[in-house]
């Protein structure tokens, strides 16, 4: 009985951690829609305005 404990333990922090990567996949995949969304919407406004603003936070 005290064989099979440290045997579930094992199991479960890969399935653990198998969520956690496809959490932060999902995320990201989340993250990359809504910016061809926006990139859809606003087109090349929303480049040079955030071009603009990354140059200006350089200074």
């Amino acid at each position: 009985m005290m064989d099979m404990s440290p045997q579930t333990e094992i199991h479960d922090e890969p399935s653990a951690s198998k969520a956690v990567l496809w959490l932060l996949a999902g995320g990201v995949g989340l993250l990359l829609l809504a910016g061809l969304l926006l990139w859809w919407r606003e087109g090349d406004r929303l480049f040079t305005d955030g071009l603009i603003a990354a140059i200006l936070a350089c200074f």
